[in-house]
């Protein structure tokens, strides 16, 4: 297994079980997330402060945050693709779709960037609608 996709499958299990500070391990004060489209919830957000205050409003909103399956890792020594089915429920709705996550790996062997596209953009959206 190379070893940005040990990097990202263990970011992966750092998010699903909330665990903030093997997750932080994995960033940088530059990390930036991007949430692709037009949701509450899109845009950039740089830095664990940032990243991990995303997380949180996906918790408190959906009353405990993303549930999130790792379906395949691809990986090589600059990029990562990680393929994901993510589920969770808010406001009576529930949300089922897949998701495609693209990393950029930084040379210390961290997360640089990380920009998350989901299969229906529109149901995403809407989910997230206030």
């Amino acid at each position: 297994m190379h070893a940005n996709e040990m990097l990202l499958r263990e970011a992966y299990e750092a998010m699903a079980a909330g665990d903030g500070r093997s997750l932080s391990r994995l960033l940088t004060s530059d990390t930036t997330w991007v949430i692709c489209g037009r949701g509450s919830l899109a845009g950039s957000y740089t830095g664990p402060e940032e990243i991990f205050g995303l997380w949180k409003a996906i918790a408190e909103q959906t009353g405990g945050g993303l549930q999130l399956d790792v379906r395949d890792v691809l990986a090589n020594n600059e990029r990562g693709v990680v393929l994901v089915s993510a589920q969770c429920e808010r406001n009576g709705r529930r949300l089922d779709e897949q998701q495609v996550a693209i990393f950029e790996i930084a040379d210390d062997a961290a997360i640089a960037r990380a920009t998350f596209i989901y299969e229906g953009p529109d149901e995403y959206d809407a989910f997230w609608a206030d």
